[in-house]
């Protein structure tokens, strides 16, 4: 066990250094600049990380991940430097570079100083179904497991069972309905694409191609994607206190979230 761990981290270290270094130095003397800029904004476990794959698989499009999340910097500090990186000269072939951009990342200071890059294309990324965005983050929070993808075996309904605290579950989806709409206000007269996570993984093909004629882009091939659903049991098998929660939202604005 120790030997596979010490090989995987060598990988990844080896993996890491080519692209941070040889690959990024590389671009940095023989690579071209790039006009063309997106966004997926939105809020977590609303299906990103399927939607940066799919996009990713077009020559045409480099990406960059989370870039202003905490894990990556302090929230409020280098804004300019951490953006600077989408604007670095990249492959001869790329023409579009991205990244995923979460309500949260930035303070509302920083939000303001992103407003005034207006030549970011935006993709807004929701998930009908607020309730599935709730309990896929305290899941992934329980789990420690992010993402998954089809060659990988994903956890048992034991180790992803979670309780949901009532008293604050209103609240919760209150305030992911009001990111979208202050997002929407944000971004009003600005290039903006919806994109519904339900719709995303139903019928991709057409959510792939209708991106891509936003983006400019005619190569995106959506099969390629390795990443997988992670949590596709029932709200009443994940939910420890379902009965709890049904009766908390039956007769509020979100009883739609219910109808799983």
């Amino acid at each position: 066990m120790q030997m596979k761990s010490m090989v995987a981290r060598l990988r990844s270290f080896s993996s890491s250094f080519y692209e941070d270094f040889v690959l990024r130095n590389y671009h940095n003397l023989f690579g071209r600049q790039i006009n063309e800029r997106f966004v997926i904004l939105g809020h977590a476990r609303t299906g990103s990380n399927y939607l940066f794959d799919g996009l990713m698989s077009s020559k045409s499009v480099t990406g960059y991940h989370e870039i202003f999340a905490d894990h990556n910097r302090t929230i409020g500090q280098d804004f300019e430097k951490v953006l600077s990186q989408v604007y670095r000269k990249e492959s001869k072939e790329t023409r579009l570079v991205g990244f995923k951009l979460f309500y949260n990342h930035l303070t509302e200071e920083e939000w303001i100083q992103f407003l005034q890059h207006d030549e970011f294309k935006i993709i807004h990324l929701t998930r009908a179904n607020r309730l599935r965005t709730i309990v896929s983050l305290d899941i992934a929070f329980k789990t420690d497991e992010w993402t998954r993808s089809s060659h990988s075996k994903g956890r048992q309904l034991v180790e992803k069972r979670i309780t949901l605290d009532t008293t604050k579950l209103i609240g919760r989806l209150e305030k992911i309905q009001s990111q979208e709409a202050f997002a929407r206000e944000r971004f009003k007269g600005r290039p903006m694409f919806e994109v519904v996570y339900e719709e995303l993984v139903t019928i991709p093909k057409v959510v792939f191609q209708n991106t891509g004629d936003f983006l400019g882009v005619n190569d995106i091939d959506f099969t390629k994607i390795k990443i997988v659903k992670q949590n596709t049991e029932k709200l009443e098998q994940l939910i420890i206190n379902f009965d709890e929660v049904f009766q908390c939202l039956k007769n509020s604005q979100f009883a739609d979230c219910l109808n799983d």
